[in-house]
């Protein structure tokens, strides 16, 4: 009986051991909140995050739409040219929820430290 058990004992600490050996590094990614309206405090200057919109399938910047291979690379870019390291997240107005995953999950990719994402849906043809 004690053979059978320090035997299991063996099997469990070296499958822990090989699990822990095997594991892949996760990357780390980027923290996402939601972000509600303002609290009536300062406002923090736009020039400090990049602000971008989902507009259903695909995501833009300043009204213009980036070309959905290449986001990651576009928003990589534009985090370097303005030296910040946050995104601000909004979406238009009948998005739906299933495109505003799809979407923080393509810019959790991005070299961005932390998403924010608007909880205030746009409406067609208004910009932040």
């Amino acid at each position: 009986m004690k053979k059978t058990t320090f035997r299991a004992l063996i099997a469990i600490f070296a499958i822990g051991l090989c699990a822990e050996l095997l594991a892949e590094e996760r990357p780390a990614y980027p923290n996402i909140s939601f972000v509600g309206p303002g609290s009536g405090q300062k406002a923090v200057s736009r020039d400090q995050f990049v602000l971008l919109v989902v507009e259903g399938p695909f995501i833009s910047y300043e009204s213009q739409p980036i070309p959905s291979g290449g986001v990651v690379d576009y928003v990589n870019n534009l985090l370097k040219i303005k030296n910040v390291s946050y995104i601000g997240v909004h979406s238009r107005e009948g998005v739906k929820f299933g495109d505003i995953i799809r979407a923080l999950d393509i810019l959790r990719k991005t070299n961005a430290k932390d998403i924010g994402v608007s909880m205030i849906e746009l409406p067609a043809g208004r910009e932040p």
